[in-house]
Formats: structure tokens, sequence, C-alpha cells
């Protein structure tokens, strides 16, 4: 395998234009670019509370088993891809250190070995050595260069790589509210597909599956869910009235399509 590919190109040119237009983050305190710690703990709570494998898990399962159960998790945030697999050790790799730590602490309840990488997959690749299965769930949609973030996962895995993704980008929700409320058109793309398409050039053949799950917005809903939603739009508070009667006409989904894609190394 070799470096970025024309697929891996045009993913990053589509990336580029989720960027938020300049005047209209401007126009309002708050960064729209907010992270709340909350949505991955209460994700991966959910995880170790639920009966049922999803795609992913059984992807990563089937080959934990095959191997010697140490697992790498990118992007791990406290552990919902990861920590239910059965895993004898995880390493994960996280920029956020509360996050690392929240992973340690339900690893450490389930009596998981863990070994704690903070820092930027793959800038920090160097540190980690080779391990059974490498997992990395709802990162890709944040990575410009795919080709080498790819490349770094499958030198690290022996057994197998599982990546899920949301069908279309992460925030392709809030596509109606952008149009109502700033007269703005979303991208369409990237999607799932594109980067299979930066897989395929360079050299995997992934399998894939499409399922549907719950979609997460911690404090985007309830009574938390005008302010936050808000923010995400850059409105102000004297344009709330209008958002409410929005989200009102047009409500925010329940669930997303998500895409589990997995190779194996051969």
């Amino acid at each position: 395998m070799s470096g970025p590919t024309d697929a891996s190109e045009r993913w990053a040119e589509m990336l580029s234009e989720w960027a938020i237009p300049q005047d209209i983050a401007a126009a309002v305190p708050a960064s729209p670019y907010f992270f709340d710690p909350a949505v991955f703990t209460s994700a991966a709570d959910e995880a170790m509370a639920r009966v049922d494998d999803t795609p992913s898990d059984r992807a990563a399962r089937e080959a934990v088993a095959a191997g010697g159960g140490v697992v790498l998790d990118v992007g791990v945030g406290a552990g919902a891809a990861s920590l239910r697999l059965g895993a004898r050790r995880i390493i994960g790799v996280d920029p956020n250190e509360e996050l690392l730590e929240a992973f340690a602490q339900r690893a450490r309840d389930l009596e998981i070995e863990t070994v704690l990488v903070k820092g930027m997959w793959p800038h920090v690749a160097d540190q980690v050595p080779q391990v059974d299965v490498v997992v990395c769930h709802h990162v890709v949609y944040n990575v410009a260069d795919l080709a080498t973030f790819a490349q770094a996962l499958t030198e690290h895995a022996s057994h197998r790589v599982v990546i899920e993704l949301t069908a279309v980008h992460p925030m392709s929700w809030l596509e109606p509210y952008w149009k109502a409320l700033h007269d703005l058109e979303q991208p369409q793309r990237p999607v799932a597909e594109d980067a299979i398409a930066v897989l395929e050039e360079l050299g995997i053949r992934p399998q894939h599956e499409r399922w549907a799950r719950p979609i997460q917005m911690i404090g985007e809903s309830g009574g938390a869910q005008l302010e936050r939603v808000a923010r995400r739009l850059c409105i102000g508070p004297d344009r709330h009235d209008q958002l409410r009667n929005v989200l009102d006409a047009t409500p925010p989904p329940v669930d997303r399509d998500v895409v589990t894609v997995w190779w194996t190394m051969s």
C-alpha cells in the first residue's frame, strides 16, 4: 500500500465542504464545534448493557476469539466499541484524557487489562504494537487523510480491522434546520461508500453490512435540545422561538443507518 489515493483526496475535499461558513460561525460567541464527553460515556454504558450483538460486535468478536484476545481501539472514547468483545487486553487510543480515564475505569470494573495512549491516530501509531484486532467506531468522518489513517490501522492488526461509521455524514440530520434558518444547503457527501472506495484503492477488499441503530444525541434531546441544536446551528437566543417552531415541525430522527466495514488479514 502507498500514500493518499485519488479516492482519499476526493474524501478530503468532500469533508472540507462541511465547514460552517465563517460569517455564520463568527456571528455567535460559542463555537458550534463542541465536544460532550457524556455522549461517549453514555454510549459505553449502553453498549455494556446491550443484550444482542451488533454486526460490528460480531465481526470483531469472531477475530478476538481467533487471536490472542488483544484489541486496539482507535478513538476509544469510554470503550463502547471494545469493552464487550471479550478481550483480555485493550489498548485505547484517544486524544481526550477524561475519556481515557472513563474507559480505564470501566475496564477495571470488568477486570480487563488496559494500555492508554493519549493522542491522535496515526500520529501515535509508533507507540502501539501490533494486536489481534483493531476497532475504530465513528471516527473516520473526522479524518481528512483517510488513506494514511486506514493504512496504519491495517499495519497494526494481525487478524482483522473493524470500522463502524454512519451511512451518511453524522451531522446530516441537521440539514432541514440549516435550510430553514440559514437557507444553507448541506453537502450530500462523503458517505460510507466513499470511505470504502478509499480502502479499495489501498488494495483492501473490505466486507460491509448496513444496519440501523438508535441515534445518540445526549444533550440534544429533552430539555436541553433547543440550546444544543441552536449552538450547532449558530443561532442566538433571539431566534430560539424560530428554531423551536422548526424542531416542532421536523423533529430530529430517533435512529440512523450505520455501516460496519471489516477486512481480514490474509
